[in-house]
């Protein structure tokens, strides 16, 4: 069904996207981006929150089929970005049209903006007790955040290119302070909480990893092959796992970092255990704050792009930064972020039943084709909402009310589109006889 290689019009790309300098990347390349950036942590709040709902045999088991699943939704979104190098806003526009696109942008900008504020909020609360300083008369919390803010904007000036040789660099750090995290805490199998093997944690899984999913296409877009994105695809699932299988007997170290229970909670007993923290905390929100800056560009380059190149990296990072000196210590964004989550994962979600459509169909989506896509991802991500906000409450669990919901609306369009375009061809039959 695919290619391992790019097709032949692709030698035109620096006419559709001229800023895409950087083309080469290697899977582990592409693998580091995502790993020491967007997949880690949802993957670690994804895995202590399955241990809480369920036991460590239902927990593992959830693990291995959720990233299975994940592999298959991400094989399809990647590879809509092959032809043409395509962004997460490029293909919203060829699915969803100009108007759906311009939604997704300001989606994409203030998603990366939550992202970044909740991401320094939560590491800069955890080093403010990791270090230990007598603040006195100084906000330490502030300065430790502002000081991750503009590290976060001077590492992204130069794009992609910065943001590959910062995760080079910090993902094997990260791995071996994690592993080192987890053998100086102490190995400990976690109790279970209840009986019986079952996947009731698999919604949660998915729920907490699809949203990072449709911005996969934007980092993408600069693998030197289809080949190479598929092999970093694996990579990130495999890689995943283990992540996801360490954060089992991790869970009581991280819960505090992740924003899950109170920061006192941190071990304090243990030096080592402390020191490996800081750097994987550190680190890991330096990648998560780049990925962050670099995907809103693409949103801020159809917004706002008279300002593109390196102005725009140093906008943003100033005013993300801006923006959590300014709410950070007044009210959280985390019910802003879950609703941003449960927007992202149904454009997942979509992107992927349109490209199926499309090559089922053999033919680029028409224009009521993507009216159909947009009414779909609003109808699945206003029923979220209100699910969330516990206006409308049904059985089944958030992720598969809007996947019932965007396939129902589909396939109710799709089939009254049909009947119109019958009664048309029977009116101009009728019209012909006579």
């Amino acid at each position: 069904m695919f290619s391992f290689s790019w097709p032949n019009h692709l030698s035109k790309h620096t006419e559709q996207h001229p800023r895409i300098s950087d083309i080469h990347q290697s899977w582990w390349q592409l693998s580091f981006i995502q790993l020491s950036g967007f997949v880690s942590l949802p993957v670690l709040a994804g895995s202590v929150l399955i241990l809480q709902n369920s036991n460590l045999a239902s927990a593992i088991l959830t693990l291995i089929v959720g990233n299975i699943l994940l592999w298959l939704i991400r094989l399809g979104i990647v590879a809509m970005s092959c032809e043409g190098r395509k962004s997460t806003l490029d293909i919203a526009r060829e699915y969803l049209g100009p108007f759906g696109a311009l939604w997704i942008a300001i989606l994409v900008l203030a998603s990366a903006a939550e992202w970044f504020v909740v991401g320094t909020t939560m590491a800069s609360n955890a080093l403010c007790r990791l270090i230990h300083i007598d603040e006195g008369s100084v906000n330490q919390f502030i300065q430790i955040g502002v000081l991750i803010g503009i590290m976060s904007m001077l590492f992204c000036i130069n794009g992609m290119k910065v943001l590959r040789y910062t995760a080079t660099i910090c993902f094997p750090i990260l791995v071996i302070a994690f592993i080192g995290g987890i053998c100086s805490d102490g190995f400990s199998i976690p109790q279970s909480t209840h009986d019986g093997i079952s996947l009731s944690g698999l919604p949660i899984f998915l729920a907490t990893n699809l949203g990072v999913t449709a911005d996969f296409p934007t980092f993408f877009r600069h693998s030197q092959s289809l080949r190479s994105s598929f092999i970093a695809l694996t990579a990130i699932q495999v890689i995943s796992f283990c992540i996801g299988l360490g954060a089992l007997f991790f869970g009581s170290t991280i819960l505090p970092w992740l924003g899950m229970s109170d920061i006192s909670a941190l071990p304090d007993e243990s030096l080592t255990t402390r020191s490996l923290l800081i750097i994987l905390i550190f680190l890991s929100v330096i990648c998560a704050n780049i990925c962050s800056i670099y995907s809103a560009s693409v949103g801020w380059e159809l917004v706002a792009p008279i300002f593109a190149g390196v102005k725009e990296y140093l906008i943003l990072g100033l005013g993300m930064t801006i923006v959590f000196v300014l709410v950070a210590d007044i009210f959280s964004l985390n019910t802003l972020g879950a609703l941003f989550g449960c927007f992202l994962v149904n454009l997942s979600l979509v992107f992927v039943l349109a490209f199926l459509l499309r090559h089922y169909l053999h033919h680029d989506p028409k224009p009521y084709e993507q009216t159909t896509y947009q009414i779909a991802w609003l109808s699945a991500s206003l029923l979220n909402t209100l699910q969330f906000f516990q206006v409308f409450a049904p059985q089944s669990p958030s992720l598969l009310a809007a996947f019932a919901t965007i396939v129902l609306v589909i396939a109710l369009s799709f089939s009254l589109h049909r009947l119109i375009y019958r009664y048309k061809q029977q009116r101009n039959h009728i019209a012909h006889d006579e």
